[in-house]
């Protein structure tokens, strides 16, 4: 991400709207968000509410996560 755009919200809105239109009538079937984050993005993504997937990734370059979406909707 460009470090113009960093802080100003945009990332979280955009996971927010990704959540909202994959939960609201669950179109794709989908339940579960998984990213493979960058170290430096974990903080991030851990204020939007994703969790570890694995604790055996300390020693790569990404950390494995994800969200669920049944979370979002109750």
């Amino acid at each position: 991400m460009s470090e113009e755009y960093k802080g100003h919200g945009f990332g979280s809105k955009i996971l927010g709207l990704v959540k909202q239109w994959y939960s609201s009538d669950n179109r794709a079937g989908c339940r579960y968000i998984t990213v493979d984050a960058l170290r430096s993005a974990v903080d991030f993504y851990q204020q939007n509410h994703f969790e570890r997937l694995i604790s055996s990734d300390d020693e790569e370059d990404t950390v494995l996560m994800y969200y669920d979406l049944k979370r979002f909707s109750e």
